[in-house]
Parts: structure tokens; sequence; C-alpha cells
């Protein structure tokens, strides 16, 4: 009884280890904000006027007045660590952190777009501006599980499936929900399409099958 109450301690420690882990990963060094910072208003500037949409903002907004949300680090899982994976086994140790850091971009109350900050030659700095519908369903996200009630949503990517999905960690060890960009254009960031969180378990064996498929093409 003993051994197994140790080994049940152990496996929980473990799970809140990851959960801290990756609700510190969130936070970004002074350098990454700075090249966000510095980076949001060149950005827009670029915008055609007549493109404004597919950035996620529209006619007659005021660019200026749009500021930085808290920012995602990306993650990624590789195919190995799906391959490797099990029913059970916590969603953050299948996370691989990579350099790639996205700040919602965000106006009139509204997630329009993503900036994303990258190092290059060991310089943070801002590479690129858009990601309309993944912005809109971020700001969703945040909206469902926010900040001031503990909650620190993980952004992670199957690049092979092209899929993007998230993690809140401070609600257990085993969630991860595809993010989904079919919602409706008028939706706003209600956040109610993702009030329910979809298990590991599932999610995986759903992937599996199409990574598979787009290792297989590429060789």
């Amino acid at each position: 009884m003993k051994k197994r109450s140790l080994v049940f301690a152990w496996i929980m420690a473990a799970v809140f280890c990851c959960a801290a882990c990756l609700t510190a990963s969130q936070n970004p060094p002074a350098d990454v904000l700075k090249a966000a910072e510095e980076g949001l208003q060149p950005y827009l500037n670029k915008i055609p006027v007549n493109e404004l949409d597919q950035y996620g903002f529209a006619q007659g907004d005021t660019l200026l007045a749009a500021t930085l949300g808290a920012p995602f680090q990306l993650h990624t899982i590789t195919p190995a660590a799906l391959e490797k994976f099990s029913a059970g086994t916590p969603v953050g140790t299948i996370l691989t952190p990579t350099s790639l850091w996205y700040f919602p971009v965000v106006l009139a109350g509204q997630t329009r777009a993503v900036l994303v900050v990258d190092q290059l030659d060991g310089k943070w700095q801002a590479v690129s501006l858009g990601y309309a519908p993944l912005a809109k369903e971020l700001g969703a996200i945040r909206a469902q599980w926010k900040a001031a009630q503990g909650y620190n949503p993980v952004l992670a990517v199957v690049f092979q499936a092209r899929q993007y999905l998230f993690t809140v960690p401070e609600k257990d060890a085993n969630n991860l929900t595809p993010i989904t960009s079919a919602r409706q254009p008028a939706a706003k960031d209600s956040g109610s399409d993702y009030a329910v969180l979809a298990q590991a378990a599932d999610v995986i064996a759903k992937l599996k099958p199409a990574v598979q498929s787009a290792l297989k093409e590429s060789k």
C-alpha cells in the first residue's frame, strides 16, 4: 500500500511539474517583448489598403490603436512524440517549445491578427503578421480560459497535419483540443466553442493517420 502511495505521489508531482513548466514557458524574455513592440506598427503600416480584410482588419480601422495581447510560445508535437504517446501520458511531456512567439494583435476589444516573433541570427525580431482566422480563435480561447481565473492556455501545432491545438494545463494534464477556424465570420471572442476540452488520446488517434500520410508523401 505504501509503495502504491509513493508511486501515485510521484505521478502527481510529475503532472504538476509539467503544468508549472508549461505555464512558466508562456512568459517571454524582455528581448522578445521589445521585438514585438518595435515590430508591430512597421508591419501594420505595410498592409495594403485593399488587403486589410486578409489581415483581420477593415476599412476605417485605426491601426495606430492596435495593441499586443499576452503572447503564446508555440510548441510542436513531433511525429515521434505522437507515435510514442499512450493514453494517460501528460500532454506537457509530448510538447516541444519552439523559438516562435505568437502575439495577438488586439483592436477595439477583438483579436484581429497575430504578430510572430522569432530569433534570427541571435536576434529577436518580428518576422510576420497575419493569421487572421487563427487570431480569432486565440481570442475565443483566451475569453473562455481567462488568465484572471488562473488559466494559461498553451498553443501547439502538428506541422505535418497542419493542425493547431491548445491545452489548458491548469485544468488537467490530459486535455488537448484542436483549434478550428470554421466558425462564422460574425462570431466574436465569445469563447463558447472552447468551453469543452477534448481528450488528448482521442485527438492524437485522429492525428496519427494524417501525419503518417504526410510523411509518406514527403518521401
